[in-house]
């Protein structure tokens, strides 16, 4: 399915530290053809090397973000 990206957002951490080799993530606020939105969690390194950015339209394939 295809989405435009309306908003990245680094997740918050409070006062825990990210566990030990786990990835930053960001939550992803995606909106479908017919308007329907859902957040997804992407790890930062990952939009940042595939360009991915707020505005963009993206395919979703088994969890997976593919920029179009």
């Amino acid at each position: 399915m295809t989405y435009r990206v309306l908003r990245i957002d680094e997740q918050l951490y409070g006062c825990e530290e990210l566990p030990e080799g786990q990835p930053v993530c960001c939550d992803v606020l995606l909106e479908d053809e017919t308007g329907e939105r859902r957040v997804i969690a992407y790890p930062d390194a990952e939009l940042t090397r595939l360009g991915i950015d707020e505005g963009d339209t993206v395919r979703l394939d088994h969890h997976t973000l593919i920029k179009l």
